[in-house]
């Protein structure tokens, strides 16, 4: 909805070869309320909406987890046929009992106003690893949990140099971030995805996109 998009990046929406083409007044809004809003907002929603037999469904509830649209990116150096992650902490795998809380992922952050998603991947680089990225290839821009989630992200792979110096500790003491990197070898993070221990999606895609695309 658009009080949650001021820079109208959803109105941009994708095409609609296979799935529905949605007009106005398909989804009707009988009423809104935003009962939680801190580091994210819950929204909780009455509406009706167009099904697929051309009848107006029932008022149903429904609720979203609503979020500033966000970049991933993976810094890659083809070279050394290299990628840097980060490490760090994560509060959903913890609040589900995952006894392994800390996860390896791509340098992720949202998007700040005024910022382009390319912007915000250049920022959030220097922020979480201390790395200035050349070359940002977009592999996919997408819903990551379309079910409950408004997040939307941009993916990205980047061009950089990754030396064996190039890995430490890094994140924002203001946003109480502790980020450590890691430099591997694209074949071992290949494997990471196979064995489970990577098992976030941004990371995950990116990583089998990286193995289809020679850069």
């Amino acid at each position: 909805m658009t009080q949650h998009d001021p820079l109208g990046r959803a109105a941009q929406s994708g095409p609609t070869v296979l799935r529905r083409n949605a007009q106005a007044d398909d989804v009707k809004v009988v009423s809104q309320a935003i009962p939680y809003k801190d580091f994210f907002a819950v929204s909780e929603t009455y509406l009706t909406h167009q099904r697929f037999d051309g009848s107006q469904s029932a008022v149903i509830k429904r609720a979203a987890f609503i979020s500033g649209d966000a970049v991933t990116v993976l810094p890659y150096d083809p070279i050394r046929k290299r990628v840097l992650l980060i490490e760090q902490f994560r509060m959903g795998p913890f609040a589900r009992g995952d006894r392994q809380p800390w996860s390896l992922e791509v340098i992720a952050g949202r998007i700040d106003a005024g910022e382009s998603p390319a912007e915000a991947a250049r920022r959030e680089a220097v922020e979480e690893a201390g790395i200035t990225l050349r070359d940002l290839h977009l592999i996919a821009a997408y819903y990551p949990s379309p079910g409950a989630m408004a997040e939307y992200l941009y993916s990205y792979v980047a061009i950089c140099d990754l030396p064996d110096t190039i890995a430490g500790l890094h994140g924002l003491s203001s946003e109480s971030e502790d980020i450590r990197s890691h430099v591997i070898a694209l074949d071992q993070l290949l494997d990471l995805v196979k064995t489970g221990e990577v098992n976030t999606a941004p990371l995950i895609l990116t990583a089998f996109w990286l193995a289809q695309n020679a850069l």
